[in-house]
Formats: C-alpha cells, sequence, structure tokens
C-alpha cells in the first residue's frame, strides 16, 4: 500500500512550538502572523493601542481606535513554509466594532513515496482560516470580543473542515499605559477528519499584562501561554549518562518547578523614540529550552523586531529564531482606509 510523507507535513509547522504540538490539527493557526507579536517573543494579547494586527490575535483589542484600518502580513517560515493574513475592522457607535480577516498557510512541496523509496512524485498542502471578529465595550476600561473561525485545510489528497473560536477580554487604564487581558484561543472542533479519526485543536488559554512608561519611550509586555496545561515539558526517558555508552530506561530528566513555571512565559519589550519609529525585542523560554542546541545555543528563543511609518503606510518586521538553523521572517504594512478619504 502506498504511503505518503503526509504526516510530516502536519507536524513541521510545529518547530516553534515543540511538546504542545504534535496531537493537533490547524497548527497554522498557532503561528503569530503579526510580526509586532511575533517580535515580542510569540504573543502581545495585552497591548491595547489600536493595531489591528494585534487584535486579529485578541478579539477584544478591535475598538474605536481600529476602525477603518487595514493589514496585509506576509511570513517567510522555515524553508519553503508560507503565512498570509490580510484583515480589515470598522466601528459602529451603537453596534461596536467588527473585524474581517482571511488567513492562509502554505506548506509548499513534499516528495510522495512508499515504505520502500519509491517515489510517486510531489504533493503540496495549504490551509485557510475566515476570522468574523466582534468586540464590545462594557465602558472605557472593559472590552470583550470573540472571533469565528471556519477553517480548511488540503493535505495532498487529504482534506478537512472545522469550526474554532478565539473569546478574550481586556482592561486598560484610564491613562492607556497599562492593560491586562485573557484570552481563549482555538476553541472549536475537527468536522471533518483527512481520513478516519478527528484530532483535537490548539487550544490555548493565555493571559498577560503590558504597561507603558509614562515619562520614558518604553512598554514591557509579559505572556503567560498554555495555562490549561500546567506541565509543558517533556519528560525524557532512556537517556544516556555521561560516560555510560548504555541506554538507561529508569534515569528521567524531569524539569524543576521554576522550569514549568517559566515554560508558560513570553517577555517583550518595545523602545519607541519617535512617533514614527520603533525596536522590539522579545524572549520566548520555552523555546529556547526546547529548541536550543546545548553546544550551540545562539539566539534561539530570541526575537526582534523594527518598524517605520511613512505618511499613510506603517511598515513593521520581526525576525525570530526558531532554531541556530532557521529563521523566520514576518513583515506587514497596516494603513487606515478612512484617511485616504478625510
Amino acid at each position: 500500500m502506498k504511503t505518503t510523507s503526509i504526516i510530516l507535513s502536519i507536524f513541521l509547522p510545529l518547530v516553534g512550538f515543540t511538546q504542545i504540538g504534535g496531537n493537533n490539527v490547524y497548527d497554522f493557526l498557532s503561528i503569530p502572523v503579526s510580526p509586532r507579536s511575533a517580535a515580542l517573543g510569540g504573543s502581545a494579547m495585552a497591548i491595547n493601542d489600536g493595531d489591528i494586527s494585534l487584535a486579529n490575535e485578541n478579539p477584544a483589542l478591535f475598538s474605536s481606535a481600529t476602525d477603518g484600518k487595514l493589514a496585509v502580513e506576509y511570513i517567510n517560515y522555515i524553508s519553503d513554509i508560507n503565512f498570509g493574513y490580510t484583515s480589515y475592522s470598522k466601528h459602529y457607535d451603537k453596534i461596536g466594532t467588527i473585524g474581517l480577516g482571511i488567513q492562509y498557510f502554505n506548506g509548499g512541496t513534499f516528495i510522495e513515496a512508499d515504505e520502500y523509496g519509491y517515489k510517486y512524485g510531489n504533493f503540496s498542502t495549504s490551509e485557510f482560516a475566515l476570522n468574523l471578529s466582534y468586540a464590545k465595550a462594557l465602558d472605557s476600561s472593559f472590552t470583550i470580543g470573540a472571533t469565528f473561525k471556519p477553517i480548511y485545510s488540503q493535505l495532498a489528497q487529504y482534506n478537512s473542515f472545522g469550526l474554532a473560536m478565539d473569546v478574550g477580554g481586556a482592561y486598560t487604564s484610564e491613562n492607556r499605559l497599562f492593560t491586562a487581558s485573557l484570552l481563549f484561543k482555538n476553541m472549536g472542533a475537527q468536522i471533518t477528519s483527512y481520513i478516519d479519526e478527528t484530532a483535537p485543536l490548539p487550544f490555548d488559554i493565555q493571559a498577560g499584562i503590558a504597561t507603558k512608561l509614562e515619562h520614558a519611550p518604553f512598554r514591557f509586555s509579559i505572556v503567560a501561554h498554555n495555562l490549561q496545561k500546567p506541565k509543558l515539558s517533556y519528560t525524557q526517558t532512556n537517556w544516556v549518562e555521561p560516560g555510560n555508552m548504555e541506554i538507561d530506561n529508569e534515569v528521567e530528566k524531569d524539569a524543576t518547578i521554576l522550569q514549568d513555571v517559566m515554560n508558560h512565559m513570553i517577555f517583550g519589550v518595545e523602545f519607541t523614540p519617535t512617533k514614527t519609529f520603533f525596536i522590539r525585542g522579545g524572549y520566548n523560554f520555552m523555546r529556547r529550552k526546547e529548541l536550543a542546541l546545548e553546544e550551540k545555543p545562539g539566539m534561539t528563543g530570541f526575537s526582534w523586531g523594527f518598524g517605520f511609518k511613512i505618511k499613510r503606510l506603517h511598515f513593521s518586521y520581526a525576525n525570530v529564531k526558531y532554531h541556530p538553523s532557521s529563521v523566520s521572517n514576518h513583515m506587514a504594512i497596516t494603513t487606515n482606509i478612512n484617511d485616504f478619504f478625510n
């Protein structure tokens, strides 16, 4: 019976999510498409300053400040894997804020072969999600929002359909310098399977805070991700002790309590010396712990980015180090359509 490399195409996007990946479908939903979010370590769901790219990740961040904004985002991921996202937001005073977006994933081309190594040709993979968002301000400080996401996935000759939803809430202080958010991401189910069995979606509970200094051009953010799973560390069995060439099946490398806590943490900082230029950096503890090489860890787990504004256009870029041998590049252009008509 002919078998394909389709499993490889499912797991490749999980390289940045290590031990919390591998058992889910539609894991492209976990990749941050926003350069700002990517530069800040992988999530910036608590920054509320009218950035539509962040509102695409946390619907509670849609507001009157995102009215008329259009974003086009692109990710040159690992190898020939590519992501893209286009979104638009419209605010209505008596109704709330509505967001519309479409996200795509192109997994590239793979060799189709059987278990004996005989090649039959090539196959490709692609996945899409339509984002329908709505947010409503409860008062001047609290906002809630939700995003409904129909999903279509095609892996070689196999296809699947699913439904997901994000639900979030955000509190922003009166001076707009502090925000705290809670997000339930990718709730839902795989409606139709590729072959026989269905699999869960990459569900993720996130909580975060962000604060901007009043008299200095810095903003700091801290996000805790995957709170639904207290232990994210991989327990390694069959550990080989130094100097011993034989495998000891009874020895385990287990994580400390501190590591279990830190595995959930993402740290980010922004430096904005002017209103038209910024620099950002982030650190993802789990990404570095799980993916860095012991001999040469390099910058694995770190990310950085910059951006600038020219007239009505805002350009953003992020560089993310998932592994010493791979770099992901994120780019985006955002603008406010209202500026062209006022």
